[in-house]
């Protein structure tokens, strides 16, 4: 081979390489971490919500007739692209979840009463390591079966769970909720921490069917929001 092709050789093999490498960069995104923070976002601690109106067919629960909220988190899902309600509500079984975009950020399966959340307090559900990027999507999975509220009665009636007062869900078995952000999506950093603060407002969360708690029980109608809070 001649020079001046061994020089042309050389020159081909060095672009290739570069190509290659800049192709590999373009397409490596990293990991970061993402922690998730669960917290009781009502505004009235000790009670939950406004005095009971009387007539209504549902109202909201009569101010300090809690005593503790139980929910069963089973556990926080994270996925690029923002989905409608149907869509978390779908395919909540691990097995599926991935095929649906979904990865998981936390599995405390745990009851968590929100009641002791209720001060600004908040409680530690675990983190995962992510591809970095831009997540619009949250989902919190809890197991309506496990969870309950408890009334600040004499009694301490538990309504929900094996009671036979009932606790109504949107559905029977695990149950998919959409976790609606606040400010945006949550951006995770290549080698970077953030935390995803869900906040569960309570107080509008649950309303009494008919005249009486003990008697007509309650509907769980979860009003619940995600943000992306910088860690102490």
């Amino acid at each position: 081979m001649s020079s001046s092709n061994r020089f042309v050789s050389i020159v081909l093999s060095a672009a290739t390489v570069l190509s290659a490498v800049a192709c590999s960069d373009s397409t490596s995104v990293g990991s970061g971490t993402v922690g998730v923070k669960l917290t009781n976002a009502s505004v009235a601690a000790a009670g939950v919500a406004a005095d009971l109106v009387g007539a209504q067919t549902e109202a909201p629960l009569p101010a300090g007739s809690v005593k503790s909220v139980d929910i069963f988190v089973v556990r926080i899902d994270a996925r690029r692209a923002e989905p409608t309600e149907d869509e978390a509500a779908e395919a909540t079984e691990e097995s599926a979840s991935e095929g649906s975009g979904w990865v998981t950020l936390a599995e405390p399966n745990a009851t968590i009463d929100l009641m002791t959340l209720a001060d600004g307090s908040s409680a530690f559900l675990g983190d995962a390591e992510v591809a970095a990027g831009a997540y619009n999507g949250f989902r919190l999975i809890i197991d309506p079966a496990k969870s309950s509220v408890t009334l600040n009665d004499e009694a301490g009636t538990v309504i929900g769970g094996e009671s036979i007062t009932g606790l109504k869900f949107p559905s029977a078995a695990q149950t998919g909720l959409k976790i609606n952000l606040s400010g945006g999506p949550v951006e995770v950093a290549d080698g970077g921490t953030s935390t995803l603060m869900v906040k569960f407002d309570v107080s509008k969360s649950f309303v009494v069917l008919g005249g009486s708690i003990e008697q007509n029980g309650l509907l769980f109608k979860p009003v619940i929001r995600g943000e992306q809070v910088v860690a102490p």
